[in-house]
């Protein structure tokens, strides 16, 4: 079934209905996005002669930074760009949301339901995907008007949207796992004694009697059970001499090497007679000697039969298996977490990173020889993830710098870029006379070399209060969630990866600062914020503060009073970021998430915009969308905020 195309009268018949908007159609736009790429650094490389294909849609179109969103973070960022509104309209501020009336936070940019089940076991309700986000994607507004759209692997754009009848869609980011999380992946390994949750993954114990050993894996919690989790049986059969070992999974057997890859497999999991989820996921052998050691992925939904629509038409997904066999359909691609805590090493991890940016290649080239679309979009997210996993590598200055793993690892990031580089080149071969070729990130990077604890220097002067705790120059909580403050002293309480709000009266749960105080304490805040430095470095730790008063807008409420535009090095240090107030201010950055952005001031933290046509200075990512509909000759919605760049 090719779902991606249309019959001859068909377009006959868009062709006329599609020149009856507002604007003239000039031709097809083609929007390719690569999540984190620097402009420093991709012109840095252009001088250097390692961008050729960059470097000629520059002389001949035009080249400039592309201003991200405000904080330049990617749900933030990627929302700007697909709904050309800015984040008071759109309502994606960060990672976390606060409850004002209970300061319990929530995930900021939606999630999944989880399955719940009749008595007779079968399922209740459809399962679906809750965003957050506010407005519509402006590919969606080109569907609604028969344009026909095909948008692949685009970061954030999900849930699915029906485009239309002769349009297609792959979501990624943020398309969950099995039990409802980014990513939880598994590592198996005979030095572990128990089985152990870690921050994104799962580590279970491997236990041989003789060359085997089977170990019950935790696939998706069951419903009502409170932390049971469905389970299957895998077996493991060892060959020590031979360095290899069998893996047999519901019927399917493997056998790796030290350093392979298995193929897909394909779990089911029962939660009851009726009802049963299926999920795929694959093995990498990292020491098949002793102590054996095995990395598995997230169990991710099976494109065949996701738990969740992942596709547009929901027989798209089905059909790119058929064309390829299984696929990643996690939206968090690569395994962070698992490089992090050293379940995965750095060579796995750029393994990974080198087939999937490939599939996503093959994916787009392949329906761009399909044709039969007015719009075209693609995403990639690897720049960003390798930027956040390896920049120490190549920054002298940060803690875990060091010359031996930058002569290995110091182009790690310049690689993806090169990447990028060989894909635009051979979209640009498939390019008609009269296509619109943008290229774009949504934010540049930085090095990640000291947290800065908003919410202990908010303790330490005087505008935070701890339970039970008087003192302000020792008080501290390394509880989470914002659940450990006293907000009946409370001015001022921070949550996420930039954001400070006001325990506003009459806003928060337990607000104390009136509406005629607040802009007065704002302007002390910004001050001494902007006045802050390390003591051990000198440095200035925050580049700008952002200040607001009265937002308006659709999301007003959630607006955060002050967003932090930190400097170069600095990021909001993890503890404080998840609504704790730890004993130190500043801590260096020990963790190989050593590249940041998230709260980096937008000002010196802008994307890449190429384009093979000459674009208007000045680019933000709202106004992409609006560039693309006018040169389609779409109507442009009024509530979008950007500018056409034409």
């Amino acid at each position: 079934m090719q779902v991606c195309r249309m019959g001859l009268l068909a377009s006959v018949l868009f062709v006329v209905c599609s020149n009856l908007g507002d604007a003239e159609a000039k031709g097809r736009v083609i929007i390719l996005g690569f999540d984190g790429v620097d402009a420093g650094i991709a012109g840095q490389m252009m001088a250097a002669g390692e961008l050729p294909n960059m470097s000629k849609l520059a002389a001949s179109g035009s080249f400039q930074p592309l201003a991200s969103s405000n904080p330049p973070q990617s749900p933030t960022a990627w929302s700007n760009f697909a709904t050309c509104r800015t984040p008071v309209n759109h309502g994606i501020f960060d990672f976390l949301r606060r409850t004002p009336q209970n300061y319990l936070p929530g995930v900021g940019f939606g999630a999944a339901k989880r399955p719940d089940l009749l008595p007779d076991g079968s399922l209740k309700d459809p399962l679906e995907y809750v965003s957050h986000r506010k407005g519509e994607s402006f590919w969606k507004v080109a569907g609604d008007q028969g344009f026909r759209v095909k948008s692949l692997i685009v970061p954030f754009a999900y849930p699915v949207e029906d485009l239309g009848e002769h349009s297609c869609q792959l979501c990624g980011l943020d398309v969950q796992d099995i039990r409802g999380t980014q990513s939880t992946y598994f590592a198996f390994s005979e030095d572990f004694q128990t089985q152990e949750s870690m921050a994104g993954g799962v580590r279970l114990p491997l236990k041989f009697d003789g060359d085997t050993a089977t170990v019950m894996t935790p696939g998706i919690a069951i419903p009502g059970s409170g932390n049971q989790y469905a389970e299957v049986p895998v077996k493991f059969t060892v060959d020590r001499a031979a360095r290899r070992l069998t893996i047999e999974v519901q019927g399917q057997k493997v056998e790796l090497g030290a350093g392979e890859w298995s193929q897909w497999l394909e779990w089911t999991f029962e939660l009851s007679p009726k009802y049963a989820v299926r999920a795929i996921s694959r093995f990498h052998v990292v020491e098949a000697e002793t102590p054996i050691r095995l990395y598995m992925t997230c169990l991710q939904y099976h494109p065949r039969a996701p738990m969740i629509p992942i596709s547009h038409p929901h027989e798209y997904a089905a059909e790119l298996a058929d064309r390829y066999g299984l696929y990643k359909t996690i939206g968090w691609a690569y395994d962070t977490k698992a490089l992090q805590q050293d379940d995965m090493t750095e060579d796995m991890f750029l393994e990974d990173v080198r087939r999937t940016m490939a599939w996503n290649e093959q994916l787009t080239l392949d329906e761009m020889d399909r044709g039969g679309f007015d719009l075209l979009l693609a995403g990639w997210t690897a720049p960003d993830r390798v930027s956040h996993m390896f920049w120490a590598y190549r920054d002298p200055k940060h803690p875990l710098y060091t010359p031996e793993m930058a002569a290995k690892y110091g182009r790690a990031v310049e690689d993806t870029y090169l990447k990028m580089d060989d894909i635009v080149g051979k979209v640009m071969t498939r390019m008609k006379d009269n296509d619109l070729l943008m290229v774009m990130s949504d934010h540049g990077f930085h090095s990640f070399r000291y947290g800065f604890s908003v919410n202990t220097w908010l303790v330490r002067n005087g505008y935070l209060a701890i339970k039970g705790q008087s003192d302000p120059q020792s008080a501290f909580t390394d509880k989470r969630f914002l659940q450990d403050f006293d907000w009946s002293r409370t001015r001022a309480y921070g949550l996420g990866l930039g954001m400070i709000f006001l325990n506003m009266k009459g806003r928060e749960g337990q607000g104390i600062v009136t509406a005629e105080e607040a802009p007065a304490l704002l302007a002390e805040l910004r001050e001494k914020l902007m006045a802050v430095r390390n003591p051990k470095t000198g440095d200035k730790v925050l580049n700008a503060v952002y200040t607001t008063v009265n937002a308006k807008g659709l999301s007003a409420i959630d607006n955060p009073d002050i967003q932090l535009g930190y400097a170069e090095g600095y990021q909001t240090a993890k503890a404080s970021a998840s609504g704790a107030a730890p004993k130190e201010i500043f801590e260096p950055n020990l963790d190989k998430w050593s590249g940041e952005h998230a709260s980096s001031d937008v000002a010196i933290t802008p994307g890449i915009l190429f384009s093979n046509q000459k674009l208007a200075q000045d680019a933000s990512l709202i106004d992409l969308g609006v560039t693309a509909l006018t040169y389609l000759g779409a109507r442009v919605p009024e509530e979008f905020e950007g500018k056409s760049l034409l």
